[in-house]
């Protein structure tokens, strides 16, 4: 018998909109698409690959103009099937953010749906 233990903290919503980042380190910036949007972090389908343990600086909109600003390290890695892109994990890094503004956002959001 097969258990699954769930290792996320928080729930995920669905959020398919634009994040604009910029790779520590390389100086390389760009825009991709997230997919979800958690407490702690975000999936983001990304044209590159991108190491495990790659920070970044994101900017990802919240609607009505506010932009939520933070550092967030990749802690997973997924590459899509027949393609050159992959799906990326990124972890809010604690202390970079406050989540305050994330929190409510998502309470809102969820409350829509």
């Amino acid at each position: 018998m097969f258990t699954h233990f769930e290792k996320r903290r928080y729930r995920r919503l669905w959020f398919h909109e634009p994040v604009e980042y910029h790779l520590a380190g390389s100086g390389h910036s760009g825009g991709c698409l997230s997919s979800d949007l958690s407490e702690g972090g975000l999936r983001m389908n990304f044209g590159d690959f991108v190491p495990v343990g790659t920070k970044m600086l994101l900017s990802i909109p919240l609607g009505h103009n506010r932009v939520f600003d933070c550092e967030g390290k990749v802690v997973w890695v997924e590459n899509i099937a027949e393609s050159d892109r992959c799906n990326l994990g990124v972890e809010f890094v604690p202390d970079t953010y406050s989540p305050t503004m994330i929190k409510e956002f998502l309470e809102q959001t969820d409350k829509k749906e």
